[in-house]
């Protein structure tokens, strides 16, 4: 006779509840996987950079967000990619195994994180590099005048979701889980698991086409004309090219007669706007041509040619107004210098030369720095209110410095008395800004 043992079969009540169980199989994964012990490593990672990085800057979403970009992605992708193949390899399971492996990994991982995101930038973070995370910048005022559009989310989750499901699948038709191989994925005859090959062909179907549909979109990506943000047409919603209702902010400046009004997002830049617009006002009012308010407005509603120069904004209107944008004025560490010398030297050029210039045919900048005169005269006031000299020529040119010659008419009129200087160029003004006074005229 051969003695058979039969379990006596535990009863209901003493079996472990779904909660024990998940506590006790997360228990024995966290003793086994080296992954659950590389979270605290990531975490300091964060807190160590980007999240120290992001507390310094404006308190600005889109300032603040940028670390991911610039800190966190470039540290954790890598990181990810070399730990993940590491473990593959030190389990057994990896496809390539070799004590070199996750080094090649995490390099290679690298670089295709820094080419995707150089070819972004390049182009814009428009067509397929919108399938980057790092494709562009976000300018400061993006998602406060209009809403952001979700197109480019939407077409990065279907082709990533597509190459992860891709993945799974091949992963089903691997020979070490039961399926018959990538290579005779095709062949019904072959050996495995039959349902397991079904899925896994599915998948991998699947998921190939999904990530050729949201490549295919991401190729139609462009940027908006309206909000500045990339959209894909076969997705767009109308609602995204609608403002969003907001009631400005506003104060004016001391002693009256110049009102300036921000979007409430930026009301914490309130003073100090106000603060740089005065001293400004002070020497011109009363001057034809100086703006009666300012008024923030979003960047990408400006003209080009404020674009393409690189200034805040300009003045435009039988009644005059400085629109402006804070885009370029608030950097990511502050700068209180950079956040006022914009303003005053678009309104005292305004003034006093006139438009910024203008396109050519090829949209291809031609400053107008102005005369001497009218440079000298522009380099003077700034030089009274604090401010930096404005660009004797394209900014965006190699060399640009102003004619000594220049320089010293400036420092000449800025050290006359206030009302002398303002008493001179309400009795010149339209002849100097006609070009009809030289720099020896200068006083």
């Amino acid at each position: 006779m051969t003695a058979v043992t039969v379990r006596e079969a535990r009863p209901a009540g003493d079996r472990p509840r779904p909660f024990l169980l998940a506590v006790r199989i997360a228990t024995m994964e966290a003793r086994h996987s080296a992954f659950v012990w590389a979270i605290p490593l990531l975490a300091v990672l964060f807190i160590y950079d980007p999240f120290r990085t992001a507390a310094g800057y404006p308190a600005l979403w889109t300032l603040r967000a940028s670390v991911v970009l610039d800190k966190f992605w470039p540290v954790c992708v890598p990181f990810s990619a070399g730990f993940s193949s590491w473990a593959g390899a030190r389990e057994g399971g990896a496809l390539f195994p070799g004590q070199f492996t996750a080094l090649i990994v995490a390099v290679g991982i690298s670089v295709l994180v820094l080419a995707a995101f150089s070819r972004a930038v390049s182009q814009g973070g428009v067509s397929v590099a919108s399938l980057s995370p790092g494709g562009i910048v976000p300018e400061n005022d993006a998602g406060v005048f209009y809403p952001v559009a979700p197109d480019v989310s939407i077409v990065q989750v279907m082709f990533f979701a597509g190459c992860a499901l891709g993945a799974v699948g091949l992963l089903g038709l691997s020979p070490r889980t039961g399926g018959a191989g990538w290579r005779g994925a095709l062949d019904l005859a072959s050996g495995g698991g039959a349902r397991l090959r079904a899925v896994a062909t599915a998948v991998f179907a699947a998921g190939i086409a999904l990530a050729i549909v949201g490549f295919g979109l991401a190729a139609t990506a462009v940027v908006s004309p309206v909000t500045g943000g990339i959209e894909v047409p076969a997705l767009r919603d109308s609602a995204s090219g609608k403002p969003i209702p907001y009631t400005p902010v506003c104060a004016d400046v001391p002693g009256g007669g110049f009102r300036v009004c921000l979007h409430p997002a930026f009301k914490g830049y309130l003073s100090e706007t106000v603060s740089t617009f005065g001293p400004v006002i002070a020497e011109l009012s009363g001057l034809p041509g100086t703006p009666v308010r300012a008024v923030e407005v979003a960047g990408q509603t400006l003209p080009p040619i404020v674009q393409q120069a690189g200034v805040d904004g300009d003045v435009t209107g039988n009644t005059p107004v400085y629109k402006f944008s804070m885009d370029g004025a608030i950097a990511q560490v502050p700068n209180a210098a950079q956040f006022q010398d914009g303003f005053q030297q678009d309104i005292v050029h305004a003034v006093i030369v006139g438009p910024i210039g203008q396109l050519t045919a090829g949209d291809n900048l031609q400053w107008n720095a102005g005369t001497p005169a009218q440079l000298a005269v522009v380099d003077g006031l700034l030089k009274a209110v604090g401010s930096q000299p404005y660009p004797a020529c394209n900014p965006n040119a190699l060399q640009c410095a102003s004619q000594a010659q220049v320089m010293v008419a400036a420092v000449r009129f800025s050290m006359l008395p206030t009302a002398t200087r303002h008493a001179w160029l309400a009795a010149n003004l339209a002849a100097l800004k006609a070009g009809r006074i030289p720099l020896a005229r200068i006083p």
